[in-house]
């Protein structure tokens, strides 16, 4: 019983942060976002998945502008006040985890070859982080006003990726729709 309970919770542990997408934001205090209602699209050469993989950059996009136009602001073709786009990365990231079994002396310092049959295991294991950075900038002023930050383990099934697209996507508009007007 202990060793089923001792494996199941180091299998959570491990599986826990995996499935975690943590979005953080940052943004000009002193922008007016009560005034921005209009939007553009705009598609960055610099890090984009345009080229590369054509198909997860209209998911991103979409996914963006379906997000942003289901609140306050509506998508725009002309004179708009705000610029969207966003930026992909990935990256090898390595995790380790150690796994014990069996028992040993509890308590005490010392160590008896005779009492226990304890031992440990690290297995090390590779997955590909993503990154997805959605950066908004008053059209007006040409000024970065807002930027939200996302990461996700990237998974092998396009399936799963766009879901976890569509995830990241609405918490990072539910964040923006969340927005307070600057003074």
């Amino acid at each position: 019983m202990k060793r089923a309970l001792l494996a199941l919770a180091c299998l959570l542990a491990t599986a826990v942060p995996a499935l975690a997408q943590e979005v953080h934001i940052d943004y000009d205090r002193w922008a007016r976002f009560t005034t921005f209602k209009t939007f553009a699209w705009v598609d960055s050469p610099e890090n984009t998945l345009a080229d590369t993989s054509p198909l997860m950059h209209e998911r991103i996009k979409t996914a963006i502008i379906t997000q942003l136009s289901s609140g306050r602001l509506k998508l725009a073709e002309t004179d708009p006040d705000l610029y969207v786009t966003y930026y992909a990365e990935a990256s090898e990231q390595l995790r380790l985890s150690t796994m014990s079994l069996g028992y040993g002396y509890p308590g005490s310092w010392y160590w008896d070859p005779y009492w226990g049959g304890a031992y440990s295991t690290t297995t090390a294991t590779t997955y590909t982080q993503g990154t997805l950075i959605v950066d908004i900038w008053d059209a007006r002023a040409g000024t970065l006003v807002w930027r939200a930050s996302a990461s996700a383990v990237v998974s092998k099934d396009p399936e799963k990726n766009a879901k976890k697209i569509e995830k990241m996507c609405k918490k990072i508009a539910d964040k923006w729709q969340k927005m307070k007007p600057g003074f």
